[in-house]
């Protein structure tokens, strides 16, 4: 099918592709529009490193050294924040109707380049139970923090404060419809374009199901050769005989007295 037959189809079946378009859209944005809010409470921490006020004194490494130690340990906590090691304690004190898959699904923390801090945010259909599974997270990063060693080669022990308290939010996340209405306009496009081609198609007397029979007979179905023929040998013409060898045979004491 070429450029100029697929305009003329799509052309002459426009309508398909404009109910199909519109129909998509209205559905995923109304669906959208109408699915129970979703609220998301944040906050956020900052992890300082300071000496042990019981431990002897240790050298320092360089500055460089130093601030390379401490951006990796804040990384990892903020890795740490959706694992099981911070999502089970939670789900046990709160008694929460989640897995920990469920719960790692609603945390999502960062922690910005040359920054200590971590910022976490945690949405629900909840406003209280998204501000409560913050705090609780918050909480078990600082025992966690207490129990955990100074990081190797630097000598300071990290502690975890709290500079932005999670507060229940007073009005969910916005649904964000327009996206999910452009979607699905683009799927209902490309459902309408391809049920215009398969009616042209059908309509130009080649149906789909003799094209999916003769790709099937010549694809999967298809037989190797009856026969190969090996490298350096060549079939002799019927009826002439020595041929096939590039010989030719002279003929016997009998053939010559006869003739």
């Amino acid at each position: 099918m070429d450029l100029a037959h697929f305009r003329d189809t799509i052309g002459r079946r426009w309508p398909i592709v404009l109910v199909l378009t519109l129909l998509c859209g209205a559905f995923t944005g109304v669906l959208a529009d109408r699915r129970p809010p979703v609220y998301r409470a944040e906050t956020q921490m900052l992890v300082t490193f300071a000496a042990e006020k019981s431990a002897a004194p240790q050298p320092r490494p360089p500055a460089d050294e130093a601030g390379r130690l401490m951006q990796r340990r804040v990384k990892t906590y903020a890795t740490m924040m959706n694992t099981p090691r911070l999502t089970r304690p939670v789900i046990d004190s709160l008694r929460l109707p989640y897995t920990t898959d469920d719960l790692a699904g609603r945390i999502v923390a960062s922690s910005a380049v040359d920054s200590l801090a971590i910022d976490v945010a945690v949405t629900d259909r909840s406003a209280a139970t998204a501000a409560a599974v913050a705090t609780a997270l918050a909480a078990e990063l600082q025992r966690i923090a207490e129990r955990d060693l100074p990081p190797a080669g630097l000598g300071l022990k990290a502690h975890v404060a709290v500079v932005r308290a999670a507060a229940p939010p007073q009005r969910p996340q916005p649904a964000r419809w327009q996206w999910y209405a452009a979607g699905g306009a683009l799927g209902g496009l490309a459902v309408g374009v391809g049920i215009a081609l398969v009616l042209g198609y059908r309509g130009a007397g080649t149906p789909v199901s003799a094209d999916v029979r003769t790709l099937w007979t010549t694809t999967v179905r298809r037989r190797p050769a009856d026969a190969v023929a090996e490298p350096g040998a060549a079939e002799e013409p019927a009826g002439v005989p020595g041929q096939g060898d590039g010989r030719v045979s002279n003929p016997s004491m009998k053939e010559r007295q006869a003739s």
